[in-house]
């Protein structure tokens, strides 16, 4: 316990914390968490090496001067300001950064149809029609598999590390995920983890307690097993829209360049195929041709098509990727009782 606390008076970082966290308000939730992890890791930092809290947190800079730095740079200006204290330049370029919404240029902007010059929404296609579902089968065949385990032998010895285990597990998966969603979805994810009260000196069994009681570690298990069917319907939606845009888009193009859309061998019995409500019928040599009049038609509902998917895709993006950071950004610790008033105070 530091002596702002046994005095009972309130903790000059936590005070500061709680007046940058104000201050970032505005900011990206991820941004938010890694400035005050950072700030804090920065200024026990210095208090460790001599300094009283009220000269760590002078030169540090005020809450509204790091806000601002953030604003301007959110990406790293934590860490170029704490690079001595924490040994490492933090600054990276996110997927967010690369895929603003300016990233397509002016046709980006054009209403509806400026989706198509949208990076996020090709990706976020990408993600759910072919990364994201058998990842998400993985996740929940390991949560289940271990889960099941876990279950089983928690009446023996064997099933608390199992239970644990399952949990620092999901955690990585869950970061490993926030790495993919990032990747795909644009969604920035934190860049730090939580640490475990009481720091790397922590005893093994207090750490393994503050697993367990921290929710993003129960948060991390959930999803892992719920996404798993959101997965699946997500999956089948984007992949059966996009292989009929695709093929309603395709069929015009390969008919006007004297390729036929299908082949039909020696079929048994009549056979009857129909294409936007008008039959198609083989020519002499089995070959399937559109019908007249059909190729404008099935272009535009082709196109029409494939516009939902990308806006659907791009939606679906965004509420998974913050999903995702939800579950990874740390919850504010309260101040210490009392604390409210003295940082009123130094706000005014």
């Amino acid at each position: 316990m530091n002596s702002a606390e046994s005095t009972g008076s309130p903790d000059p970082v936590r005070v500061y914390l709680a007046l940058l966290e104000a201050a970032l308000e505005q900011q990206d939730a991820a941004v938010r968490h890694d400035a005050l992890l950072d700030a804090e890791a920065h200024l026990r930092s210095a208090i460790a090496t001599g300094l009283t809290a009220e000269q760590a947190i002078a030169d540090f800079g005020t809450p509204a001067e790091i806000a601002s730095a953030y604003s301007a740079t959110p990406a790293g200006a934590f860490g170029r300001r704490a690079e001595g204290a924490l040994g490492a330049d933090q600054e990276q370029t996110t997927a967010a950064d690369m895929w603003a919404p300016a990233a397509g240029g002016r046709l980006s902007r054009i209403p509806i149809v400026g989706i198509w010059f949208q990076p996020r929404a090709w990706t976020a296609l990408l993600y759910f029609g072919l990364v994201g579902f058998p990842l998400a089968t993985a996740y929940f065949v390991w949560a289940v598999t271990v889960g099941s385990l876990a279950i089983g032998t928690l009446p023996l010895i064997l099933g608390l590390p199992l239970v644990v285990f399952l949990l620092g597990s999901a955690r990585a998966l869950s970061l490993f995920e926030g790495k993919v969603v990032e990747t795909f979805l644009g969604v920035r994810m934190p860049r730090r983890t939580q640490p475990v009260e009481g720091g790397a000196d922590s005893y093994f069994w207090r750490r393994i307690w503050c697993w367990l009681r921290d929710v993003r570690s129960w948060m991390s298990l959930g999803y892992l097993v719920g996404n798993f069917p959101v997965a699946v319907v997500n999956f089948v939606l984007i992949f059966t829209l996009t292989v009929l845009g695709v093929v309603l888009m395709l069929a015009p193009i390969l008919d006007a360049v004297g390729v036929p859309i299908g082949v039909v061998h020696d079929a048994d019995g009549p056979l009857q195929i129909w294409f936007m409500n008008r039959r198609v019928e083989p020519d002499a040599d089995g070959h399937l041709w559109l019908p007249s009049g059909t190729a404008i038609p099935s272009l535009l509902i082709g196109f029409a098509l494939m516009t939902a998917v990308l806006w659907i895709s791009r939606g679906l993006g965004w509420i998974y990727g913050h999903v995702v950071q939800a579950i990874q950004v740390a919850r504010p610790r309260p101040l210490p009782r009392g604390s409210g008033g003295a940082a009123q105070a130094a706000a005014a």
